[in-house]
């Protein structure tokens, strides 16, 4: 089938699981450890109130963790060090442990937060460093109805996840891991253009300002090869404050608003909101500088105290670095760093002869099911993109000197620790497969480490109390 690759790149894209297999076997070095899903009880006194403190984790140091493929199955692996890893790390050895997943989708201190380590469960999940081990325990869990979309922690004691399919918000008590409440947004835009089609939310942002929740809505069909399926988007507004759901919001002509990466809320000190949208990666067949608006990507903008878009405020920062040609462009793993600025990974070369020779083939009506993939894969998958400096306010980018190109569709991971940004950088003929630390002060960029063994780098979480 033409389009087998889309969906198998679509069966859960917020865990991006799509580089090639042949891609990640260059990665593949050594043996994949025995699993291990441990979980730490915590026993309280009758009448104790739990603070987030008192949890018996480790509360500093780091873990690097990876993805390994293989033709059949994934393998997650994670490593826990006091120091800050460095050089070729192999994530297979010493405090090394393996799941059949580790894809925390946020982090909060010294926690994190995800679907369950144990694949075959529908759970949220806090992970956490057993100080004894050394290595990612379960550390509490809420059964879920469906599979976790997302989740945000707001404080000590209050956060929100999403469920797949389903038109509510969910409360809970990250320190108990205590449910809350579910707030249903029963006149939620509910898009059912094609078959199957589903409508969940991916992506969470919290406005601190006046304590409202946005729901960019994902909707999506099987049957197509996009991985957004209307021309619009939609955003739902839930008030923290009054716990229901108050309207949707409507940006016409904008599509997938998704940063494929950990899902960072742009929101400013003033509160303005800022949503990166995808585009299409021309799956819709619309290519190149003629594209429509929505199938490119786009930065949208929600006024400080407002609950309605800008609609004088669409951006496009891959047009503004050069690449207003290329054939798809792709934009993703946006993170907000402060003063204006955010930070995202781009498409930042032109297009290799051979898209344009596949292109050709697909106009004629010529082209293979073998040579559509191949398109696919050379078009999403290449390390053709650069992370960037954006400045929100004056709509502009540039590249970051000193950070190599980079495949940026599959997990471009992105963090900012102690007023510097962590970019996850995969680019197997440079032999670049880590993370990049990058100083807003002096605009300089270093190398933090390489995954020699264990498949490619995906997250770098530093633990913080």
């Amino acid at each position: 089938m033409r389009f087998q690759i889309f969906n198998v790149m679509k069966m859960n894209s917020n865990i991006k699981n799509s580089i090639a297999l042949c891609t990640v076997a260059l990665l593949i070095l050594s043996c994949e450890p025995e699993e291990v899903v441990s979980e730490v009880t915590v026993n309280l006194v009758e009448g104790e109130q739990l603070l987030i403190s008192d949890l018996p984790y480790q509360k500093d140091g780091f873990v690097a963790a990876s993805i390994l493929s293989t033709p059949t199955s994934f393998s997650y692996f994670t490593n826990y060090s006091q120091e800050r890893p460095t050089g070729a790390l192999d994530l297979t050895t010493g405090n090394a442990a393996s799941f059949s997943n580790y894809f925390p989708q946020t982090f909060y201190k010294f926690l994190a937060f995800g679907a369950s380590l144990d694949s075959d469960n529908l759970e949220l999940d806090r992970y956490a460093v057993d100080p004894e081990t050394n290595q990612i325990v379960s550390a509490g869990s809420l059964a879920l109805e469906a599979s976790l979309s997302q989740v945000l922690i707001i404080n000590d004691n209050l956060g929100v996840y999403t469920i797949f399919d389903t038109p509510s918000l969910f409360l809970f008590n990250p320190t108990s891991m205590e449910f809350i409440q579910e707030i249903p947004m029963p006149n939620a835009v509910q898009v059912e253009a094609l078959p199957d089609q589903t409508n969940s939310y991916f992506h969470i942002i919290h406005r601190i300002q006046d304590d409202r929740v946005f729901l960019p809505l994902t909707t999506n069909s099987g049957v197509s090869p996009q991985f957004y399926d209307a021309n619009d988007i939609y955003v739902e507004v839930v008030n923290l404050n009054t716990m229901s759901w108050e309207k949707t919001m409507v940006f016409e002509e904008a599509t997938y608003p998704l940063t494929r990466g950990m899902e960072n809320p742009m929101v400013d000190e003033e509160g303005n909101i800022f949503i990166l949208t995808q585009g299409q990666y021309s799956l819709d067949f619309q290519f190149g500088p003629t594209a429509p608006a929505r199938s490119r990507p786009q930065i949208l903008k929600i006024p400080a105290n407002s609950i309605d878009f800008d609609p004088d405020y669409s951006f496009n920062p891959v047009n503004f670095i050069g690449f207003q040609n290329s054939v798809a462009q792709l934009c993703t793993g946006a993170i907000y760093g402060g003063n204006g600025i955010a930070y995202a990974v781009m498409t930042a070369e032109a297009d290799v002869p051979r898209v344009n020779e596949l292109l050709g083939l697909l106009a004629s009506g010529m082209i293979t099911d073998e040579q559509f993939n191949e398109l696919a894969n050379l078009v999403t998958n290449s390390p053709n993109m650069r992370w960037t400096r954006i400045d929100l306010n004056a709509q502009t980018a540039e590249v970051i000197p000193g950070i190599p190109f980079t495949a940026g569709f599959s997990y471009p991971l992105s963090y900012q620790v102690d007023g510097k940004l962590l970019f996850q950088t995969f680019n197997p003929t440079e032999g670049v497969n880590g993370y990049y630390e990058y100083d807003p002060e002096t605009n300089t960029a270093t190398n933090i480490y390489t995954v020699s063994n264990g498949g490619i780098a995906t997250h770098l979480f530093v633990l913080q109390e």
